[in-house]
């Protein structure tokens, strides 16, 4: 069983991560943000998201990250609370199954496995993933704006649940409540959620965070300030980047 603090624990979260290197991570957000503002943008997203998990107590924390071998950073708080493994897999579903059968194996009754681009991902919502596995959901889903989902928790490895899927379309979530339905598995689902792939949800996680003041997601925020400014205006300026310091410098590197 896992243990924490000598503590045993019977949850899990796993976090889903990408090594936050240019021309790696968040590309669809290109051309619009140079390929160094993207990665920046990822880092800031990962940092916070990892932060936010650590705040939940009496759980065991996983990080799977692409590439296995990253910067220091990623070994430092707020990771520092995470045990790491590198991602084995062909595809995202082999990964999320390789993923949560290790954090099975090693002891874990109920996994959550979110991903490190939804920042807006509050320690409650984890808190309500487990509840409802606790209370007999075998599979809970976070649904996302682009048909997938954000967050996804199990009460048993089951390996059907991640199997012949076409990953990253619209059809994601409801082929995953489907396959449950044919499993004859309970399922239950979370409040919407979104996460950062493209400059409309850039722009939604920009007008979400005006609107709310947690989780505290401070560099993210931060990040968000110093691309866009302290106004309200829309997106700053053409794809085109003139010479000079790119936006977004004045954030700080997740981690």
């Amino acid at each position: 069983m896992i243990r924490k603090g000598g503590r045993a624990t019977k949850e899990a979260v796993i976090l889903m991560a990408k090594a936050p290197f240019p021309g790696r991570v968040k590309t669809r957000l290109c051309p619009h943000l140079t390929h160094a503002e993207a990665a920046r943008l990822y880092a800031c997203m990962l940092g916070d998201t990892a932060e936010e998990i650590s705040s939940v107590a009496r759980i065991g924390r996983y990080l799977f990250l692409d590439p296995p071998v990253a910067a220091n950073a990623e070994r430092e708080a707020p990771f520092s609370s995470f045990e790491r493994f590198p991602q084995r897999g062909k595809d995202l579903g082999e990964k999320m199954w390789d993923a949560a059968a290790t954090a099975f194996r090693l002891g874990a009754k109920r996994v959550v496995i979110v991903g490190g681009d939804c920042p807006a991902l509050a320690a409650e919502r984890l808190r309500r993933a487990f509840r409802e596995l606790r209370e007999g959901a075998e599979a809970v889903f976070g649904p996302s704006a682009d048909g997938g989902y954000y967050l996804v928790g199990l009460s048993s490895p089951d390996e059907r649940l991640f199997r012949g899927f076409r990953w990253s379309t619209a059809e994601v979530l409801r082929n995953a409540a489907a396959r449950c339905r044919i499993l004859s598995a309970p399922f239950s689902f979370l409040p919407p959620g979104r996460d950062v792939d493209t400059v409309e949800d850039l722009l939604a996680l920009r007008k979400w965070a005006r609107a709310h003041a947690r989780p505290a997601c401070p560099r993210t925020r931060e990040w968000l300030t110093g691309f866009f400014g302290p106004g309200a205006g829309g997106f700053p300026g053409p794809p085109e980047r003139k010479s000079g310091p790119p936006r977004g410098t004045r954030s700080r590197r997740g981690g």
